[in-house]
């Protein structure tokens, strides 16, 4: 979470020491020197119906975003409040280490489906092509964008990400009671059938679909803009801070 650096006053410069400057080197030395940028996003003014967008999807080998790797990714393209028929790509990604069947058991992706289909650097021009629109959206899209940030930095470069807009946490703050923030029922309280769960070609379609469904709601809520929706969701986050960290 971001902190307000005007909030509060410096601490005494400390005199350095052999060890401080030590431990500054070897940071300096283990950040990337190559920031890859996602483009522009639209303007914090542009209308939600106007808004266009990629809904995006990733499926891993589990939940730890340090350590863990990206097995297949998908992503649709959301324009003038209209969802394409297709994904504008769906890859499977050779995390270049087992599967482990607990993670097999949600998504269904075996090593052998990965074997030679190409590891993320591979694929990762096609990924960041599709990013260059500078907006996502997806549910729990934060821990998306975190894993994705951790490939880049395995290939020495880092990603400035996205703007990016979250239903999960959009539907959270249209209905503060409610606890539940999984995919399936947000879609089921919209009457949207999820096909295809835990894959990310199936995840990353009812997202879209979703967030089509939660429009008309936050424009209801006096929320007709980026900007306001990306203000609103983080009134979600504020509420329940450890429920939504990575």
């Amino acid at each position: 979470m971001a902190v307000d650096r005007g909030s509060f006053l410096a601490p005494p410069l400390a005199r350095p020491t052999l060890r401080s400057v030590g431990v500054r080197l070897w940071r300096s030395l283990r950040q990337p020197s190559h920031l890859l940028q996602c483009g522009l996003p639209p303007a914090l003014g542009t209308p939600l119906g106007a808004l266009t967008a990629l809904v995006l999807d990733t499926e891993t080998t589990g939940l730890n975003v340090r350590s863990d790797r990206i097995i297949s990714a998908a992503g649709y393209r959301l324009a003038q409040g209209s969802l394409g028929d297709d994904p504008s790509f769906d890859r499977l990604i050779d995390p270049q280490r087992p599967i482990p069947a607990a993670s097999t058991a949600f998504h269904g992706i075996v090593d052998t489906m990965v074997a030679g289909v190409g590891d993320f650097p591979v694929h990762w021009p096609e990924f960041h092509h599709h990013l260059q629109g500078g907006l996502v959206i997806g549910h729990q899209i934060y821990f998306d964008l975190a894993i994705l940030g951790r490939e880049v930095r395995r290939m020495g470069a880092k990603l400035q990400p996205p703007v990016a807009l979250d239903t999960a946490l959009l539907y959270a703050a249209l209905h503060p009671g409610e606890r539940h923030r999984d995919l399936t029922p947000c879609c089921a309280a919209f009457g949207i059938d999820v096909t295809d769960r835990h894959t990310a070609r199936g995840d990353a379609e009812a997202t879209g679909r979703l967030f089509l469904k939660l429009v008309p709601l936050l424009i209801d809520h006096g929320i007709t803009t980026l900007g306001e929706a990306l203000a609103f969701e983080r009134a979600a986050i504020l509420q329940h801070p450890r429920r939504w960290q990575w």
